[in-house]
């Protein structure tokens, strides 16, 4: 007598719902045994398909015990009847349970590769099963493009590929004409030779002739147990019980290997659905890029502020001034290694230069108004220059090299300039130009001068640069003493009524101790020999040492700046002032990196604040609001996305749950199942965040303003923040439908 595989002892199941309970079997007992082929027959609501389902493992009993190969069952857990699923079961459906995207030798391998069974070996035993069942040549062809009939040929051939002794078929001809159906019943009636087949029928008529056995229920109760057929002798090569589970021994890195392989099966042979997925979180990508960059650019309240001019009259976010932390000047090699810092767009040694205006447009930048001035007890008609506008500063040719002419050279004289001009004509050319230092000299002050262009850039920009020595001439005042010239001696205060301190300019053509005063000084110093004086102050504005004291000769003629400049010869000027070349200006490429910039300069031995924020004062409530209302939009928006992505792309997904319920009854355990979904919508995330990437990039490259401002807050942190919180979007989503997935499987 052939091995008793299952015996059903006293088994009942009922179904609760809230208004009613259905009892679908009642104290059933029966014994299958190798070689025999079985029909279940009842009409509708018998409780066949529900006995089925418990001899498969997909449903559990109330009562009763149900032994498989003399094993009892009633202690199984979720895995004990997955692995049984796995180990014991093959199965032949009504509707097929294929997977229709996947190939037909996809099908078949699915269910070996989840056995345990290494891919390419399985591959090559799929090749055998698929010939045996009819279905040599189509092995390529999807599940879904077959017939019907070749549909329950590929089911009988995953079911056989699992090698486990026992198939069980529910209706297994209900969707197949008379003729294929004759021919599946044949077929199953072959495999029984060496197997227990088992299957459910609403057209016994159809298997009568090949049945061993029949058992019809009523009523969830078995009414009558006959045999139809002799059963046939079984094949000496009949299919061993497996009694070990072989991917008990396999580890959670094998199951995430399956996991990835079939989320990568999924990917490939459902195209249109994978471009669905990518470009769904593609949207949310980039969405929740431009939330992100708009909270990192709102980070800090300093745009929210006033900005002072008071310290430093250029307003540059991108602008930082530095000083070494020993308090010694800064060399040129020490600039270069500056300059190579990450960054750090150029370095400019002239810093207190940067403060100050130009203006060399005539009509565009200043314009001459002509007035009446009244001195004393006369009046004269006047030429004044009103200064238009405040956006031009100055920069030395630190700032470019020789990389950045089209035409011509860098500046190598005091008053020689670089600038852009499309027409090369201007080589050589003299211009004047007027300059104003509001933070430096006083109120109304203007230096004029001509200079001369000796070079042309190449890009086109309004910024001009001048020559190291003017930088430097211009911006001296700053940290130097004072110089006074002294004249209109009162005896009797025994002490000069007139003792303006000036700002000492130098004129080339001057010699010695030659000076000219202004022509609009009001009270004109007298011609000749005057005395002097030039005094040196610390930063608590105390004198230091003795003042200097000395001749100079005031020539008749008169220069056309502001009263408070004196010209003098560059000897005299060296004699007295020296750039000590202690402070630089750094220009980095976007605020966003100033805390990175300075972190940087800190550790080569560099102190340095941002001039930016340290003239940022009273808050503007208008502005203060407006970061609020970003801040708050951004938030939000972050947490908009995370409920559009759960709630639409969980929708998306339980399109999947048929496929899952097919992986689950050829025995796919549960943790690999959860597993799936993780690893392929992290595949479509992590694609939909690269094109964002890529996107975003472009858009910087071409110059979409808001996300030039938001890359260039994208560093290193903002980008894994980027994709942490998009994959923490995806893995709460998966989460959600695993959570659902695992009901509905369970139902």
């Amino acid at each position: 007598m052939e091995k008793v595989r299952i015996e059903l002892q006293n088994i009942s199941k009922s179904y609760y719902s809230e208004t009613a309970v259905t009892q679908a079997l009642r104290k059933v007992s029966l014994t299958f045994r190798m070689g025999e082929f079985v029909a279940i027959t009842g009409e509708s609501g018998s409780g066949k398909s529900t006995l089925l389902n418990i001899i498969g493992g997909m449903d559990t009993f109330d009562e009763g015990e149900m032994l498989v190969d003399g094993e009892a069952t009633f202690q199984y857990d979720d895995e004990d009847w997955e692995s049984y699923r796995r180990t014991k079961i093959g199965y032949v459906f009504q509707d097929y349970s294929l997977i229709g995207h996947y190939t037909a030798l996809d099908n078949i391998v699915s269910a070996l590769v989840i056995m345990g069974q290494d891919t390419e070996d399985a591959k090559k035993i799929a090749m055998d099963y698929l010939a045996q069942v009819g279905l040599a040549g189509y092995e390529t062809h999807r599940a879904s493009e077959l017939s019907s009939g070749q549909k329950q040929r590929l089911s009988i051939a995953r079911a056989l590929a699992k090698n486990t002794g026992i198939i069980v078929a529910d209706e297994p001809t209900g969707n197949l004409d008379s003729e294929t159906g004759t021919q599946i019943i044949q077929l199953l009636k072959e495999l029984s030779k060496e197997r227990l087949v088992i299957m459910v029928t609403h057209n016994y008529d159809q298997a009568e002739d090949y049945v061993t056995r029949k058992i019809r229920l009523h009523d969830g109760q078995i009414i009558s147990d006959v045999q139809v057929n002799q059963e046939e002798d079984s094949l000496d090569n009949s299919v061993p019980v497996i009694t070990e589970d072989p991917t008990n021994k396999m580890d959670f890195k094998w199951q995430c290997k399956i996991a990835s392989m079939f989320a990568s099966r999924n990917r490939k042979s459902q195209k249109g659905r994978a471009f669905l997925f990518t470009s769904f979180l593609f949207v949310i990508s980039v969405a929740s890029f431009v939330f992100i960059g708009e909270l990192l650019m709102n980070q800090d309240d300093y745009a929210t502020r006033s900005y002072s001019q008071t310290a430093f009259y250029k307003q540059d976010n991108t602008r930082l001034v530095l000083k070494k932390s020993d308090g010694t000047g800064i060399t040129a090699d020490e600039l270069e290694e500056i300059s190579k810092v990450s960054n750090v767009k150029m370095v400019e040694s002239c810093d207190y230069a940067n403060d100050i205006n130009f203006y060399i447009n005539e009509g565009v930048d200043y314009e001459y108004q002509y007035g009446e001035q009244r001195r004393r007890d006369q009046a004269d008609d006047i030429k004044r220059v009103a200064f238009l506008k405040e956006d031009k500063f100055m920069m030395s040719s630190d700032c470019i090299d020789d990389d950045d002419l089209a035409f011509g050279r860098l500046p190598e004289n005091r008053n020689e300039i670089v600038l852009y001009s499309e027409d090369e004509d201007v080589l050589d050319t003299e211009k004047l130009i007027y300059f104003v230092a509001h933070n430096i000299w006083e109120q109304g002050e203007y230096y004029m001068t001509n200079v001369k262009i000796v070079g042309i850039l190449k890009e086109k920009t309004e910024q001009i640069y001048f020559s190291n020595d003017l930088c430097k001439m211009l911006s001296m005042h700053m940290d130097s003493g004072i110089f006074r010239i002294l004249y209109n001696y009162d005896h009797d205060l025994k002490d000069y009524r007139m003792k303006p301190a000036l700002i000492p300019i130098i004129n080339e053509n001057l010699a010695d101790n030659e000076v000219r005063v202004s022509g609009l000084m009001e009270d004109q110093p007298p011609n000749g020999e005057l005395e002097y004086t030039w005094q040196n102050y610390d930063e608590e504005g105390e004198p230091l040492g003795e003042a200097s004291k000395g001749k100079v000769i005031v020539r008749e003629d008169r220069h056309e700046s502001t009263e408070w400049f004196v010209e003098v010869s560059e000897s005299f000027f060296d004699q007295y002032y020296q750039y000590d070349g202690t402070q630089a200006t750094v220009y980095i490429t976007s605020y966003a990196k100033t805390d990175s910039v300075i972190r940087k300069l800190k550790s080569m031995g560099y102190e340095a604040i941002s001039t930016y924020r340290a003239s940022m004062t009273d808050y503007i409530s208008e502005l203060v609001n407006q970061r609020l209302i970003i801040i708050g939009i951004s938030a939000f928006g972050l947490f908009a996305l995370l409920l559009a992505e759960i709630l639409i792309l969980r929708s998306l997904m339980k399109i999947r749950i048929k496929d899952y319920f097919v992986l689950k009854f050829i025995g796919m355990k549960m943790q690999i199942i959860k597993k799936i979904s993780y690893f392929e919508m992290a595949g479509y995330a992590l694609w939909a965040m690269v094109f964002t990437v890529i996107l975003m990039w472009i858009l910087r490259y071409v110059g979409i303003p808001i996300i030039q401002n938001i890359m260039w807050y994208y560093d290193i942190g903002a980008y894994l923040l980027f994709a942490l919180y998009n994959m923490v979007l995806v893995m709460l989503t998966v989460a959600f439908f695993n959570r659902l997935l695992k009901g509905r499987l369970n139902a």
